[in-house]
């Protein structure tokens, strides 16, 4: 019995590409982050508000990489 269906070749490749747009975002976060700190001595943004970025990012994207992948 299976729980979820098996992912596509195509679905495999957006969710590559997904979390990949979404570490980019992390590291940028990361960047503006190191960058305030050593500045300002204090966060731009809070650890948990970039966890959330990161999973909404990679999510959004792949479904929305997804969408596009079924209309053709």
């Amino acid at each position: 019995m299976k729980l979820f269906k098996d992912a596509s070749k195509q679905e495999h490749q957006n969710w590559n590409k997904a979390v990949s747009v979404g570490f980019y975002i992390l590291l940028l976060l990361l960047f503006m982050n190191v960058i305030m700190y050593s500045y300002n001595g204090a966060e731009l943004v809070s650890s948990l508000s970039m966890f959330w970025t990161g999973i909404i990012v990679t999510f959004g994207y792949q479904s929305i990489l997804n969408r596009k992948s079924e209309k053709k």
